[in-house]
């Protein structure tokens, strides 16, 4: 029976199986063995994004922009208004209209840092769609790419900061950001690393996209711990 299973498996990966030849048969089934192993590939290592990567970047994408936007507009109307009632705000404790307000909102160049999270979003979709349409990029694009990673962990982990420690609440639209931000960067490191892209041990770029959906949920768990310890006492304005 599993010998069956196995022998449909390969049927439905390779149409032409039964009818292929003996050096493709070895060819297949080393490829296999490959992506068990957590081997790149050919089209991984001249830069071509592994389809799962190819849909993180473009939804990552596409909802940090929503949620980039749906900041910009509040952030507009709290220039019209500035005693509006923003949509956002949904009780004491969770809301954005404290963070628009923040000296903390323009920290480079008096930019908004929504409109600097919408512009980094907005180039995440743009190569999201050149990946999904199987388009290889330049190593030095990954790299760069790797690179910009550092920069969103360090904004991510500062915005994190700010919200447990500085202004006491939690806006939405950040926590949808940070939501797609992480597996964003797990998965950009992962494959790159994998891929050869930057330069790391080639069993640690193994190890790193074999457990890159474990070291997301991970972060996620920190995550919420470190949320539900810093505003235990301000549960109450939810529940």
């Amino acid at each position: 029976m599993k010998e069956h299973k196995a022998h449909m498996r390969l049927a439905v990966d390779s149409p032409d199986f039964e009818n292929a030849s003996d050096e493709e048969i070895e060819a297949y089934l080393a490829s296999v063995a490959a992506r068990r192993n957590m081997e790149p590939s050919e089209w991984q290592r001249s830069g071509g994004a592994a389809w799962d990567l190819s849909l993180v970047m473009l939804l990552a994408g596409l909802v940090g922009m929503a949620a980039s936007l749906g900041l910009v507009l509040d952030q507009i109307t709290l220039l019209k208004d500035p005693s509006a009632a923003l949509a956002c705000d949904i009780n004491p404790l969770i809301g954005c209209s404290t963070f628009l307000r923040s000296d903390f909102n323009t920290v480079l160049f008096g930019i908004p840092n929504a409109l600097w999270g919408l512009m980094f979003f907005a180039g995440i979709t743009a190569l999201g769609l050149v990946c999904v349409f199987r388009t290889p990029l330049s190593v030095w694009i990954w790299r760069l790419l790797s690179l910009s990673m550092v920069g969103a962990t360090v904004w991510l982990v500062w915005f994190q900061w700010t919200a447990l420690h500085v202004e006491h609440s939690l806006c939405p639209y950040c926590l949808v950001v940070w939501s797609v931000t992480i597996p964003l960067i797990v998965n950009v490191w992962a494959r790159a690393a994998q891929s050869g892209w930057i330069p790391a041990p080639p069993r640690l770029g193994r190890s790193a996209a074999r457990y890159r959906w474990l070291i997301t949920g991970i972060v996620y768990l920190v995550l919420v711990g470190l949320i539900v310890v810093t505003f235990k006492d301000s549960w109450s304005y939810v529940l």
